[in-house]
């Protein structure tokens, strides 16, 4: 009984350093201006990108819809290989892994917070960036069909709305910064994130032409027959491709296998050579299928094929084509491989910073 009650304490103490440490790790990683930006430009280019688009590919919102994800993986990949960088080669070259580790607190312990802070970070870098994916394909020319109307319709307000939100974010973070001496960096972060997911929410009050559904009581469905009208009264409606969100979930699942890469990688690396390490691994994983094609069991190509992760498993756009949809039983499957994933690097980097001399 008693040695329950000493593991017992010992285990909700360990919980408190880790959310301790990683609740700073996310705090101090998230106000840096390489965070704000990485952000700041990965939502504008999926919400501006539909301005650039000439030809549908046979689907509506389908470069919207790939573009916005493979910005998804690109930028998401780079911030959460800077970051871990910074947040724990960055400290150990400081001397504040040392200062923390005395306190006490084990070597493991810290590796782990440290990861779990850096993807929070890349966690609010999801949530914004998958609402710009949606708003990106749905201000995206869709074939519109209404009981007065059938064309093609480009959702200029969701547009202008996202958009403005971003001027507005940041005005009001500089004004706080300004008057309140907050840190700019978090409330921009949290802004672009919040202020995109509001805008998205928003949208289902009207339709992609601009009509509000409770002045107008019609919907707008983007729908591909011309013959199908829509003479139902509705308040709310949003027009949004929401098959999207299980291929982000999948690209979540790849961002957190990063984060324990880079994180173990942090341990023995600088910040510069663990991102570039994760983009060869990236690199190699979307080539892991065409590696291991007619590659012998122990050829260099076998091996890289074995022991690199599969990104190409979380790259699932091609599934959404043309009405497809991504099961819950792929995204269970995907979602254990990438914590195995997870587990492997991490263990590997507690490992690896076991014997570090911090000195």
């Amino acid at each position: 009984m008693y040695m329950l009650v000493v593991s017992k304490k010992s285990l909700i103490k360990v919980l408190k350093q880790v959310f301790s440490i990683s609740r700073t790790t996310a705090l101090e990683a998230i106000q840096e201006p390489v965070a704000f930006l990485i952000m700041l430009t990965a939502v504008l280019t999926t919400v501006l990108a539909p301005l650039f688009h000439f030809n549908r590919f046979g689907e509506d919102g389908r470069l919207a819809r790939d573009g916005g994800l493979s910005s998804m993986l690109l930028f998401g990949l780079i911030l959460a290989a800077g970051t871990a960088g910074r947040a724990v080669a960055g400290e150990i070259e400081s001397g504040t892994a040392a200062a923390i580790i005395g306190k006490p607190v084990s070597r493991t312990t810290f590796v782990l917070a440290k990861a779990l802070g850096v993807f929070q970070v890349v966690l609010v870098f999801w949530c914004g960036q998958l609402a710009a994916i949606l708003i990106s394909e749905r201000v995206s020319s869709h074939f519109v069909t209404t009981y007065d109307f059938a064309g093609d319709v480009t959702d200029s307000t969701t547009l202008i709305l996202s958009v403005a939100a971003l001027l507005l974010v940041l005005l009001i973070s500089g004004l706080v910064h300004f008057v309140r001496r907050q840190r700019f960096g978090v409330v921009a972060c949290m802004g672009v994130a919040i202020s995109q997911i509001a805008v998205v929410l928003i949208s289902g009050f009207y339709s992609r032409m601009g009509q509000f559904f409770f002045v107008s009581g019609q919907t707008g469905c983007g729908c591909n027959d011309a013959t199908h009208h829509v003479a139902e009264r509705v308040i709310y409606n949003p027009e949004l491709n929401l098959r999207v969100i299980p291929a982000a979930i999948l690209i979540l699942f790849v961002l957190a296998v990063f984060v324990s890469l880079a994180t173990a990688l942090a341990t023995r690396l600088q910040s510069g050579s663990a991102t570039v390490v994760c983009v060869l691994v990236m690199m190699f994983g979307l080539a892991g299928d065409a590696l291991a094609v007619n590659s012998g069991v122990f050829s260099i190509r076998g091996i890289l094929a074995g022991i690199m992760p599969d990104i190409q498993h979380f790259w699932m756009c091609d599934a959404l084509a043309h009405g497809g949809r991504i099961s819950t039983a792929y995204l269970l499957q995907s979602g254990l491989y990438a914590f195995t994933c997870c587990t492997l690097f991490l263990t590997v980097g507690c490992m690896a910073f076991k014997n570090r001399d911090l000195g």
